[in-house]
């Protein structure tokens, strides 16, 4: 029993010592630069980003400070407006008078809630979607603009000629009845 067991020992050890030397070999072999060098850059890389990181730790810890001080001022602006907004509803609600601007901006707030969760892209895609439209409406408008005053020239021309030719159809027309008669 206890062969069976060394010999499992030995079975899992011998092919861990042997793919080791493999793979010092196969290093060995295809080594970019010395050992000696390639210590001296990894000491270095490490060195240069253990500075990175306390860079970016002390930047983080800026930035920490700022976000603290621009949300803390956020918080308080929201409660101040909060407060300011219920202000101007208890007050518009005491009116004896019934003032549509609560609805007004209930309506406007529930629908722009409602807008912000379904849209689809985007306010600054939205806006360039629109710049498109326009742009494109002007366009359509400049062309049927430019084909309407075509259309004026052509006609403008077109009338005086179909009064002349009327004219000589008349007199033509009343020769004709006058030779008849």
């Amino acid at each position: 029993m206890k062969e069976e067991s060394t010999h499992k020992k030995r079975s899992i050890v011998m092919p861990v010592l042997v793919g080791s030397a493999v793979g010092a070999g196969i290093a060995l072999l295809l080594a970019p630069k010395t050992g000696k060098a390639i210590r001296k850059d990894l000491k270095r890389l490490a060195a240069n980003t253990r500075d990175q990181v306390a860079e970016v730790i002390d930047e983080g810890r800026d930035l920490y400070e700022e976000g603290r001080e621009v949300v803390a001022g956020a918080v308080k602006a929201g409660k101040e407006t909060y407060e300011e907004g219920t202000e101007m509803i208890e007050r518009l609600m005491h009116k004896k008078e019934r003032s549509l601007m609560v609805p007004i901006l209930a309506s406007g707030i529930i629908g722009a809630g409602i807008a912000l969760l379904v849209a689809p892209k985007s306010g600054k895609e939205v806006r360039g979607d629109l710049k498109r439209i326009a742009a494109d409406t002007r366009d359509k408008f400049v062309s049927v603009m430019d084909k309407g005053k075509a259309l004026y020239r052509e006609g403008s021309k077109a009338i005086p000629e179909a009064v002349i030719a009327g004219k000589k159809a008349y007199v033509h027309a009343k020769e004709k009845l006058l030779h008849a008669a």
